[in-house]
């Protein structure tokens, strides 16, 4: 069985974190997710705020609201 792992890197799971995503070119778009992060990448989306965080093309904020 595979082992857990952030959803960015190779690091086991801090936590399980409610994000909403969206893409720069469309902000009205958001999906909810819940996606498991280590310390490091919950630090840094915590960080960043409503405005969110930029991470592979995609935006990214703690909570769906």
């Amino acid at each position: 069985m595979p082992t857990a792992r952030c959803i960015w890197c190779i690091d086991p799971p801090f936590e399980d974190v409610a994000v909403a995503k969206w893409s720069a070119a469309n902000p009205d778009d958001r999906e909810r997710l819940t996606i498991p992060l280590c310390r490091k990448h919950l630090e840094r989306l915590r960080k960043a705020g409503d405005k969110g965080r930029d991470i592979k093309g995609f935006m990214y904020k703690e909570g769906w609201w």
